[in-house]
């Protein structure tokens, strides 16, 4: 058998299952930012991260939406790419290389797709 795997998880706390469902406008966008590469990095226990995937449904999300789970104790947990992103909370989107922190309504991603929302600043690191 597959060392460990069940049901296509390896190990590790899994998120909730989304049970909403997709809507025309909610599959539209996620397929425009699957196209962007963009992800979503969020952790299994963050109710946030769980209402912006609710807001997208289980067929978008689950069928365009990178989601890349940071918690170290998560299913298939990439803390490591979390990290070297430099993710500041969850959940955070990356789309067009800049990370957007926070739960985001479909307008709100929508508007960052289409290029009417600044880019943030970088987070400014205090020197010691």
């Amino acid at each position: 058998q597959g060392g460990g795997v069940e049901g296509g998880r390896v190990g590790g706390m899994v998120p909730p299952a989304i049970t909403t469902h997709s809507t025309a406008k909610s599959e539209a966008l996620a397929s425009r930012l699957q196209g962007m590469d963009a992800k979503m990095y969020g952790a299994f226990w963050c109710s946030h991260c769980y209402e912006q995937k609710q807001a997208f449904g289980q067929e978008s999300f689950y069928k365009y939406i990178k989601y890349i789970e940071c918690a170290p104790d998560g299913a298939k947990s990439e803390t490591k790419v979390c990290k070297a992103r430099k993710v500041p909370g969850y959940p955070t989107w990356e789309i067009k290389g800049e990370l957007y922190p926070g739960e985001k309504s479909l307008e709100q991603l929508e508007d960052i797709v289409e290029g009417r929302v600044p880019v943030p600043p970088p987070l400014e690191i205090p020197k010691k």
